[in-house]
C-alpha cells in the first residue's frame, strides 16, 4: 500500500486484507494496537461484571447461605469483572511475550515492539466477540445464568474444564488463531509451517497453563 490507513481503517481492514494491514503496522503504532486490547479488556471486564452480577453470591458460594452478607452480594459482579480485566491483560501480555520468544528462537528477525504493536491488532477478532458478550450479557436472564454457571461447576473433567477456559473452540478464537499466523510471518519474516507451530506452541502452553491451574 501507498498510503498507510487511520486507525479505524486498520482496524477494518484486518478482518479482510491482513497481511496489507500488517505490513503498513511498524513500531510507532504501539499505542494503537494497546488501544484495541484495551477496548477488548474493558468490555470484557463489563460483560463478566454483568454476567456475575446477575448470579447470587449464595450461588456462586453456597457455604454463604444463611449469612448476612450484606454489601458483599451487590459487589461480586464488580470483583468478577476487575478481576477477569487484570487476567486478560496478563494473559495478552504474557503471550505476546513467549510468542516474541519463540519467533526469534524459530529463526526470526523482527522487532518485539512492533511485535506488541501488530499482536494487539491481532485481538480485533476478540474485540468483536466482547462486543457481542456485553450484548448478550445485557439481554440474559439470572435464571439461565444460574443454570449455566452451575453446569460447569459441576463439570468433574479437568480437561474439558480447561478446553472451555482457554476458549479457542470458537469463530472468534480460530479467526485471531489466523491473523497471528499471518503476524507471525510478517514480524518475523518465518515461512508459513514455522508460524503455524509458533502459533501452536503458545496455544498448547496456554491450555497447559489452564489445566494446572483449574
Amino acid at each position: 500500500m501507498s498510503d498507510k490507513p487511520g486507525f479505524l481503517g486498520q482496524v477494518m481492514g484486518v478482518l479482510y486484507r491482513p497481511r496489507e494491514i500488517f505490513s503498513t503496522v511498524d513500531e510507532d503504532d504501539l499505542m494503537k494496537g494497546l488501544v484495541v486490547v484495551l477496548l477488548m479488556i474493558v468490555l470484557g471486564s463489563y460483560s463478566t461484571m454483568v454476567y456475575m452480577g446477575k448470579i447470587p453470591l449464595t450461588v456462586i458460594a453456597p457455604q454463604l447461605e444463611g449469612q448476612d452478607i450484606g454489601a458483599m452480594g451487590g459487589s461480586m459482579g464488580l470483583f468478577a469483572g476487575i478481576g477477569a480485566g487484570v487476567s486478560m491483560l496478563v494473559v495478552w501480555a504474557v503471550s505476546t511475550l513467549i510468542l516474541h520468544g519463540l519467533g526469534k528462537v524459530s529463526g526470526g528477525d523482527g522487532s518485539m515492539k512492533r511485535f506488541f504493536a501488530i499482536n494487539g491488532f491481532v485481538a480485533v477478532p476478540s474485540l468483536l466477540n466482547q462486543v457481542l458478550r456485553v450484548v448478550d450479557a445485557s439481554i440474559m436472564d439470572s435464571a439461565s445464568l444460574v443454570g449455566y454457571f452451575v453446569a460447569y461447576q459441576e463439570i468433574s473433567s479437568k480437561l474439558v474444564k480447561a478446553i472451555i477456559g482457554v476458549n479457542i473452540l470458537n469463530i472468534w478464537a480460530i479467526a485471531g488463531i489466523a491473523l497471528l499466523v499471518i503476524g507471525l510471518e510478517e514480524n518475523y519474516k518465518l515461512d508459513r509451517g514455522r508460524a503455524i507451530l509458533v502459533a501452536l506452541i503458545q496455544t498448547v502452553l496456554m491450555f497447559a497453563l489452564t489445566y494446572f491451574t483449574g
